[in-house]
């Protein structure tokens, strides 16, 4: 082979290995993409579904039967906190990064830690609710009933961990939908006289069955034949799970604290204002859930400052965007839903410039947990709270729910002051 016919080689062999890099980058950008949009709509569409199924039950119920059903809805989301243990994001990130038969370890590992979970707090559950809830329209065999949905959720959280570590987020989806359909389907049904309000209740675990068969089908596709021990691992994991829950705790108790604070020093119709404009916030918030979902798995294993960066800018300006718009809109917004609620109109403001920060906090959150840095989080969530109970005590007084709005916007930028250079640090060290 002559010379020229050397180089010929060498740069038609370097450009296929172009094409091909080319095509895994475009690939690997449109699932991305796919993933992010399918959580996006399905995060969305369930919404409205849950909207449209709470006012066909109030429409076709008592009250009291209305409470009941927010009683046992309540129970079940904290039975689920607590059999998850913070295991979804550690159990994610583990899969992720090791894969292959590892992977399905880690999976084995955690489901018995998962459903164990679940059968104790759905036990202190059913005690509790019979003890402090005597009036319940349901008897105690149909809560038992309506709280073993546990068991088909955590299983099916298991599987969407590990399908959301291989990047497969549209079975999630299109479960999370068929859940939600199938609640929708049972309260038509009650609707129309065909179900008791007791039917429903006992047949609503069915719609968790329903989102774990979608889940554990896809999860059995990418299913090897051995799975490799980890269980010399499960300490550690296990350690850092806990940990994640005690953030998980402290959050939901900070992003909770400011309307039972605002309803106490302000009065029930300023929480019913700042409700509405939380419910705003909230969606706002729930569309780029999605996108951090999909890709977690992806910051596992680019674990860089350039990928953060990048994540960072385009998500930032991306959420920027409709939260710019209900700025802008957000008087003849809140007026269109009575003109009561103008008052909020500051206190939404707050709100808006909000989101962008809460994206970056949760973008950092998840950058901690890749790195490793879970104990940290404690103390900034526990400071967080504090800090936000204490500046609601003094801003509520004065400012009612415009100073309830101004502590979450003043404590999310603090926030993301305090995480951004540990992460930044973390990640100098962590990265190839």
């Amino acid at each position: 082979m002559d010379p020229e016919e050397q180089v010929a080689e060498i740069l038609e062999s370097a450009d296929n290995r172009e094409i091909k890099t080319t095509g895994a980058a475009n690939g690997a950008a449109g699932r991305l993409f796919s993933n992010s949009a399918a959580m996006a709509i399905t995060n969305l569409a369930g919404r409205g579904i849950g909207y449209a199924y709470f006012i066909l039950m109030a429409r076709r119920l008592p009250v009291s039967y209305l409470g009941a059903y927010a009683i046992l809805v309540s129970a079940s989301m904290m039975i689920e906190l607590v059999s998850n243990l913070g295991l979804d994001k550690i159990l994610i990130r583990e899969i992720a990064r090791s894969g292959g038969t590892a992977g399905q370890g880690y999976f084995r590992a955690a489901l018995p830690i998962r459903l164990t979970a679940g059968a104790v707090s759905a036990a202190a559950a059913w005690i509790l609710l019979r003890v402090f809830f005597k009036n319940l329209p349901v008897g105690p065999l149909s809560t038992a009933l309506y709280l073993c949905g546990i068991f088909p959720i955590v299983t099916a959280r298991n599987c969407e961990a590990f399908l959301t570590a291989h990047e497969r987020l549209l079975p999630i989806a299109a479960s999370q939908l068929l859940e939600r359909a199938f609640i929708l389907g049972g309260v038509v049904l009650l609707s129309f006289g065909y179900l008791s309000f007791s039917d429903l209740v006992r047949v609503a675990p069915l719609a968790s069955v329903a989102r774990l068969l979608v889940v554990g089908r896809s999860t059995l596709r990418l299913w090897g034949r051995q799975a490799v021990s980890v269980l010399p691992h499960m300490g550690r994991l296990l350690r850092q799970a806990l940990e994640l829950f005690s953030v998980e705790v402290l959050a939901l108790i900070y992003g909770r604290s400011d309307m039972f604070l605002l309803a106490r020093m302000g009065g029930l119709g300023d929480a019913g204002i700042y409700q509405i404009c939380y419910k705003v916030f909230d969606l706002c918030v729930s569309l780029f859930t999605g996108f951090l979902q999909a890709v977690f798995p992806r910051m596992v294993r680019d674990s860089s400052r350039r990928s953060l960066r990048t994540i960072l800018a385009l998500g930032a300006a991306a959420v920027a965007i409709p939260a710019g718009a209900i700025v802008l809109w957000r008087r003849p917004l809140l007026g269109a839903v009575h003109p009561e609620y103008l008052r909020g109109s500051t206190a939404l403001m707050w709100l808006m410039l909000t989101v962008p920060l809460v994206y970056v906090t949760s973008t950092l959150a998840n950058a901690a947990i890749v790195a490793g840095r879970v104990r940290i989080m404690i103390g900034l969530a526990g400071l967080l709270l504090t800090a936000n109970v204490g500046l609601n005590l003094a801003l509520i007084p004065r400012y009612a729910i415009d100073g309830a709005a101004f502590s979450t916007f003043a404590c999310e930028l603090a926030s993301v002051l305090l995480l951004g250079p540990i992460v930044w640090k973390s990640l100098s060290q962590t990265a190839d």
